[in-house]
């Protein structure tokens, strides 16, 4: 073991500089990282929850497999060549034969058995993906035997009484304050559910046109805005409203249980992972979006999305919409330079 861990820590010195680090452009959920600035340890982003979990030695690496497992039958793992999104990442036990192990890799689509001990553990190497210690400490950290909240939850979530309007209301996207106003958007029809109030066509146009010329006036910039500056500046300073808070470094447990709660989520998006037919490709890089529900059966969740006309209540699978959200700091087209996972969480005027 002590000879293998040397190996993987010269290769690492050596392939440092060429690695691409996976976890900047966005593809987390499902994948396996190593530790490109360590010895080459490796951690598994489990796609149910968003958190990573160590997998140490071979023996290690196997039972934590074991234990997040989702049973299937044999003929669907045997007959399957490419996988559905929503199992990408996850790891088939075949129930129907003695529990044999496949890890269904998002890359490709496809399984990969894993065996023994070793050889799971030499395929996660060949598999995975260089992650730098920061990038690595910005993912939760997950524990054997805690709670999987999106396999409890039994009943569909769906909060009502959302108001939807486009970023566009009327289709008018040369107009640039429309154009870049996801944010506004969504800021405004989480305020109108907040209020319980109703928003016309009219109405929506004059207010984020409105919001923008505000921004702009007030603080400079209008068209990309961060999280933070959402909150500090649409809803408590534009709107005066305060029943809200920004969570950083969420899981996909964490958007599930505000919503079971009654809350509203805004999330900062990376538009072009997201995979919405309706948008002109390739999608926009900055994006702001409404989550107003999940449906534990097909473990998606359920949003207004400004960007399209068609967003009322458009479903995202879960995998996707997690390993989506990216925040992005205010300024027009500013670097990301890293991926922070936040959202925006909304409570109804008492």
């Amino acid at each position: 073991m002590k000879k293998i861990t040397l190996i993987l820590t010269l290769l690492v010195i050596i392939f440092l500089p060429y690695i691409v680090n996976a976890y900047q452009t966005g593809k987390i959920i499902g994948y396996i990282f190593l530790q490109v600035e360590k010895n080459g340890e490796a951690w598994y982003i489990y796609p149910t929850n968003g958190k990573s979990y160590y997998l140490g030695r071979p023996t290690d690496a196997f039972k934590i497999m074991k234990e997040l497992a989702l049973g299937a039958k044999h003929d669907f793992i045997i007959n399957t060549d490419v996988f559905p999104e929503r199992l990408l990442g996850m790891i088939l036990l075949d129930v129907e034969q003695n529990g044999e192990a496949y890890y269904i890799y998002p890359g490709n689509q496809r399984k990969y058995y894993l065996g023994r001990p070793t050889d799971a553990f030499k395929i996660m190497r060949e598999l995975g993906r260089g992650i730098t210690n920061s990038d690595l400490a910005n993912i939760t950290v997950g524990i054997i035997g805690e709670p999987i909240t999106p396999f409890q939850i039994k009943n569909k979530i769906l909060i009502n009484g959302v108001p939807f309007t486009t970023q566009a209301p009327y289709g008018e996207w040369t107009d640039q304050r429309q154009q870049d106003g996801c944010e506004e958007s969504s800021a405004l029809m989480a305020i109108k559910w907040a209020r319980k109030q109703n928003l016309t066509q009219d109405e929506a146009l004059k207010e984020i046109t409105g919001i923008s010329d505000w921004l702009l006036t007030k603080y400079g910039e209008y068209r990309d805005i961060s999280a933070q500056d959402m909150v500090d500046w649409i809803f408590k300073d534009y709107f005066k409203y305060d029943n809200i808070k920004l969570v950083k470094n969420i899981t996909i447990n964490n958007i599930i249980e505000e919503l079971n709660k009654g809350n509203l989520i805004i999330t900062p998006m990376n538009g072009q992972v997201m995979h919405n037919p309706y948008f002109t490709p390739p999608g926009p890089i900055r994006h702001a979006i409404v989550i107003r529900g999940y449906d534990p059966e097909t473990k998606k969740f359920i949003t207004n999305d400004p960007g399209t006309k068609r967003g009322e209540l458009y479903s995202y699978d879960t995998a996707v919409l997690y390993e989506a959200i990216r925040d992005y700091p205010t300024g027009y087209h500013e670097i990301i330079a890293k991926i922070e996972k936040n959202m925006i969480v909304i409570e109804k005027e008492k």
